[in-house]
């Protein structure tokens, strides 16, 4: 694997001893060194504080090759570098303020510019999170195809957007790629103002900051021409070495084997990675071509390459879905028809079960209130039997005393009255008594 991106600059360690202090303060105060982050030829990077106690990154210019540190103020080490110094210094902070101009939220923010110690500098936003060449080469970091699409296109974004501006980063690579807490690709340290730089001044051209395997062969060149496809071709190295895991071969290596009538070493990405669209793989060579003529030339070509098959993908994908949906949908309506004919047929069984039952009743109503009357009408019937015995046996009776007393008047035998007694016992019972010559227990 690669080692990484290799920084042709000189000056590092030099710098680094002339690096600021933590609790040196710049404009008046405005901001406090908090450490020292990095050097470069052309300048360090701090982190720092701003007045309102917010952490923010401060780039200093700092062209070791031509300048040194000297209580605290930054000189030209000698009188001949003076003139190149001034104008670097110039140049920086002109291309500095017109970067703080880009607003785009995948573009790291500067917020201020300006001069102290004799020399340039610029605050940007403080970005939380780790860069895209940390994450890719943590093992425990896996990001999904759908992360490596996400990040890429919003890269494009960016990259269309200050491109549209005028503006060329001229350093794109995993470690100028900050990805935030919430995953969204942030770009960072613009090679531009150091472009600008080297162009003003010629000993600064030899200082030119390339990163082999991610500049095309052009950033090799003083003075050449530079396009949006240089700017491209740094980002489809970077996404190549996000797929495998190493920066592709540097741009001089390829076109030294071309020029020789060697194959080039590049090896393609199109048909290594099933887990990624064709368009997505084929867009990440045409990005790293040799030669400026035959690359995108430009972000929005780019996006709508990827983007349009991603669309396709989605919509077959949505397709897809759709379908399963649909089929899903079918499936339950036939279950819950099922469910609900089934349960239909349970209230009609146990409706027509209830019908039943409440005719068996309505006829055992029926028939005991018919019962009823039977025995009512019964009873009635008696009653009326025994009324009218009971009335013939008065009439009889009535008739026998009637012959009694007419038969007594005839004979002239009055009838001799019962006394008190026969009238309260039995006539047998007192035949018995008298007739037994005992006295009676009644008596």
């Amino acid at each position: 694997m690669d080692a990484g991106p290799q920084h042709h600059d000189t000056g590092h360690q030099e710098s680094f001893a002339d690096a600021l202090k933590p609790g040196t303060e710049l404009l008046h105060g405005q901001f406090r060194i908090e450490k020292f982050l990095n050097a470069g030829g052309f300048g360090m990077t701090y982190l720092a504080r701003d007045s309102l106690d917010r952490i923010v990154v401060i780039k200093e210019c700092f062209p070791s090759s031509m300048c040194c540190r000297n209580n605290g103020n930054v000189m030209a080490r000698s009188r001949q570098h003076q003139a190149e110094f001034d104008s670097v210094v110039k140049h920086f902070g002109a291309e500095a303020r017109r970067l703080s101009k880009l607003q785009h939220q995948n573009i790291v923010g500067i917020h201020q510019v300006f001069e102290d110690n004799m020399t340039a500098y610029m605050a940007l936003d403080f970005v939380r999170g780790r860069d895209l060449l940390d994450t890719i080469e943590d093992p425990r970091m896996k990001l999904h195809p759908r992360d490596v699409k996400d990040i890429l296109l919003k890269c494009l974004e960016a990259v269309h957007y200050i491109h549209t501006n005028d503006v060329l980063h001229r350093d794109i690579s995993p470690d100028n790629i900050l990805i935030d807490g919430k995953g969204n690709p942030v770009l960072i340290d613009f090679g531009a103002a150091k472009e600008e730089a080297t162009r003003a001044s010629r000993a600064l051209s030899a200082l030119h900051v390339v990163k082999d395997g991610y500049s095309p062969h052009e950033f090799y060149i003083a003075g050449s021409t530079q396009d949006a496809s240089s700017d491209l071709y740094s980002l489809g190295a970077t996404f190549y070495h996000v797929l495998t895991g190493a920066a592709p071969p540097d741009s001089q290596a390829r076109v030294s084997s071309i020029a020789a009538d060697r194959p080039d070493p590049y090896q393609p990405v199109s048909g290594r990675f099933p887990q990624f669209e064709d368009a997505f793989l084929h867009a990440i060579d045409k990005a790293l071509s040799v030669f400026p003529p035959d690359r995108l030339q430009s972000a929005r070509e780019w996006i709508e390459l990827v983007d349009t098959e991603r669309r396709r993908s989605a919509a077959l994908a949505q397709a897809e879905l759709d379908r399963r949906i649909e089929l899903s949908i079918s499936r339950l309506v036939q279950e819950t028809n099922r469910a609900v004919e089934a349960d239909i047929k349970a209230q009609e069984t146990k409706q027509a079960a209830e019908r039943k039952e409440a005719q068996r009743l309505q006829k055992l109503v029926e028939e005991q209130a018919r019962q009823r009357k039977k025995t009512l009408d019964e009873l009635a019937m008696l009653d009326d039997h025994t009324f009218m015995e009971q009335q013939d046996r008065a009439r009889e009776y009535s008739a026998q005393r009637s012959a009694n007393k007419a038969h007594d008047s005839i004979n002239g035998t009055p009838r001799k009255k019962r006394s008190l007694l026969s009238r309260v016992l039995p006539f047998g019972l007192l035949r018995g008594t008298f007739r037994s010559g005992r006295r009676s227990d009644y008596l």
